[in-house]
């Protein structure tokens, strides 16, 4: 029998997943949703599935068997409880959340349902950083260094406005704080410092190119973040992000190792050292993340490999950097937040 799954949010994200569904063979699309009823309508008409403008109207009207949500970061918390309390299980685009509290809420009612969930950290599932986490396990680690340069702004209204997006370091950087993690292990303490470096003002007369922006209106997020974190392991980790304009995307991840150096560009890893070698990403791995979910709600065993605690302790790690700023600059643990 086929999946019987929901889309809700049919922009962005969702057009990557909607065309891996469309043809997938365990998998029935029974209804799209979105905020705007025309995106969704639009989607249903390429994709399948009836259009809604309302979670719940796709909810007890479909009865998915899943749902995948793609939505902006201060859209969710009620929309994966309505589904939890309804027994749908659900896939969720980072980050999970825009704040502990919403997190915190979600996972309980989903400890309580016992759904299946999947975070779309879809580096995890990819075979390069499988083969470095396999090739750190049994080292000593030192040092985890990533970068996360975007050449502007995010074109969405909400992405500069920290209350709807979180920022940088929630939205998008948290690819690299998630990919520490499951490289080595949870963080204990973040200390972070942030900074806003340029004036966004659009000049008289701006004109916005296709693409990521250099300017705009009530722009209230940092626009350059570091952070210094010490992991469980008693390894230490940087994180250096920025998105004030220059010439190309440059985003990098690095690990020291006792013996090892592994390099993570994209999902390709290589390694030099006491063993040298390098693995390029498996062919369509982006959608590996995703195919997983599927699978584990087919079958019933509802193992996946990114559940929603994992979405909720990245999560911390972000805030954890934000929350050090507020303190003045002072290591806060992230025990702190996570229920």
């Amino acid at each position: 029998m086929s999946v019987r799954l929901g889309f809700i949010g049919t922009g962005g994200i969702a057009r990557r997943h909607l065309t891996n569904c469309k043809d997938h063979p365990d998998v029935e699309i029974v209804g799209q949703c979105d905020v705007v009823l025309e995106r969704a309508q639009a989607a249903a008409t390429e994709f399948g599935g009836n259009a809604y403008q309302s979670a719940e109207d796709l909810y007890d009207k479909e009865k998915p068997d899943a749902v995948v949500l793609c939505t902006p970061p201060f859209a969710h918390g009620d929309l994966e409880e309505g589904a939890a309390r309804r027994g749908i299980h659900f896939f969720v685009e980072k980050p999970v959340a825009i704040d502990m509290a919403m997190a915190n809420r979600v996972q309980r009612v989903v400890e309580e349902t016992g759904i299946t969930t999947q975070v779309g950290y879809m580096f995890r599932l990819a075979e390069g950083p499988k083969k470095a986490r396999e090739l750190l396990a049994t080292r000593a680690v030192a040092m985890v260094q990533a970068h996360y340069y975007m050449p502007g702004l995010p074109g969405p209204s909400w992405w500069p406005k920290m209350a709807l997006g979180g920022g940088q370091l929630v939205e998008q950087a948290t690819h690299m704080l998630d990919l520490g993690r499951f490289l080595a292990g949870d963080v204990k303490s973040v200390t972070g410092r942030t900074a806003r470096v340029r004036d966004w003002t659009p000049p008289a007369g701006y004109e916005p190119a296709p693409g990521l922006l250099k300017y705009a209106d009530g722009f209230e997020i940092p626009d350059t973040t570091g952070l210094v974190m010490e992991y469980e392991s008693g390894a230490l980790g940087t994180l250096s992000c920025s998105m004030v304009p220059q010439a190309a995307w440059d985003n990098g991840f690095k690990v020291v190792a006792d013996g090892l150096l592994v390099t993570l560009e994209g999902a390709t890893a290589r390694w030099v050292g006491d063993e040298e070698g390098n693995l390029p990403a498996g062919a369509n791995w982006a959608n590996y993340v995703l195919d997983e979910f599927i699978a584990a709600v087919k079958d019933g065993t509802g193992k996946t490999s990114v559940p929603y605690i994992e979405g909720v302790k990245s999560l911390a790690v972000s805030l954890a950097g934000y929350e050090s700023v507020k303190r003045g600059g002072g290591p806060v643990e992230i025990a702190e937040l996570v229920d």
